[in-house]
């Protein structure tokens, strides 16, 4: 077997968690709400019960803008994943890209209401996935050099 098989297989596997990632996007942000409303209830009994101690007195806007940038930190760090490291500023622009064109697209969707808000903190969440990726590169780089010396 090559060197290269194994680097492939990584480079399938990432590009299989990038599309999931993008796929949940799109069921949660752009599915009718009868279908989604009871997942994301769940979601936000879990986030409740997970971060209760840590969110105490957070307003229910303030959970929805941590919803919103929870459910794109997957996207940003699986598309920062499938690029060099050089080009990380592509996931966080790519990550603004799919937020927007939700946003877009929730205008056309009887039940949903676009807020341009949800840009901001959908591309801050990515941002976030892209950073931790660029840290684990960085700390990974580091480890390989002082492994050589």
């Amino acid at each position: 077997m090559s060197e290269r098989a194994p680097l492939a297989r990584r480079r399938s596997a990432r590009t299989v968690a990038a599309m999931l990632a993008i796929a949940a996007v799109a069921v949660l942000t752009l599915g009718p709400r009868w279908l989604i409303a009871p997942a994301r209830g769940e979601f936000m009994q879990a986030m409740d019960a997970v971060t209760a101690p840590l969110l105490v007195g957070v307003a229910y806007g303030d959970a929805e803008r941590v919803l919103n940038t929870v459910m794109f930190v997957p996207l940003g760090a699986t598309i920062a994943l499938l690029l060099k490291a050089r080009w990380w500023p592509v996931a966080i622009l790519t990550g603004f890209v799919v937020s927007a064109a939700v946003e877009y697209a929730q205008a056309s969707i009887p039940g949903r209401v676009p807020d341009p808000e949800d840009v901001v903190w959908n591309t801050f969440g990515a941002a976030i996935g892209v950073v931790a990726v660029t840290a684990c590169r960085l700390v990974v780089r580091a480890i390989r050099s002082s492994a050589r010396r």
